[in-house]
């Protein structure tokens, strides 16, 4: 009897450990969301912006064509450009994911512009997040709330090489 319950014991916190390992990524219909996370603002910001890596399966191509969040009266795909020396954020319309591939979402790069935020967004706290792709649909995520000035999800925010914005091979 000890024995089933030092197991089923261990089952329990074998499962706490990998369970949020898992929450990190969100997929459907060949497109996987990883990583999601967004930096905290100020108190009174009316915008903030929400990163995350989108990778295709082979052969399932996708493009990201929209986003909303219930913490913002609206949401906008923006990315960095150069103009005259100058970084500027634009709008686009779409972000292309090539199948087999992964576009990494981040800082001075493409992003999800939330704009009239409802409330800051506070470190600690989870940003709800509704991704919006051509075929794969929606995809509803969990976004970690970073420190104000993150560059990255916790624990992928220093590492040495780590990719800016981008497309990256993706094996599945």
């Amino acid at each position: 009897m000890r024995t089933s319950t030092s197991l089923a014991a261990l089952a329990v916190l074998l499962w706490s450990l990998l369970a949020p390992a898992a929450a990190h990524e969100f997929a459907n219909k060949g497109v996987t969301v990883a990583h999601p996370w967004a930096r905290a603002t100020p108190g009174g910001a009316r915008v903030g912006g929400a990163f995350f890596e989108m990778k295709a399966a082979a052969g399932k191509g996708d493009r990201l064509i929209g986003a909303s969040s219930p913490v913002a009266g609206s949401a906008e795909i923006h990315s960095h450009i150069m103009e005259g020396g100058i970084a500027r954020m634009r709008r686009v319309d779409a972000i292309p994911l090539a199948g087999g591939k992964s576009v990494v979402l981040g800082p001075s790069g493409y992003h999800v512009m939330l704009m009239d935020l409802k409330q800051p967004l506070k470190e600690g706290d989870l940003l709800k997040l509704t991704l919006v792709f051509e075929k794969a649909g929606e995809i509803e995520v969990d976004a970690t709330v970073e420190p104000i000035g993150a560059m990255g999800p916790h624990g992928f925010d220093h590492q040495p090489g780590a990719k800016k914005s981008g497309t990256r091979d993706h094996k599945h």
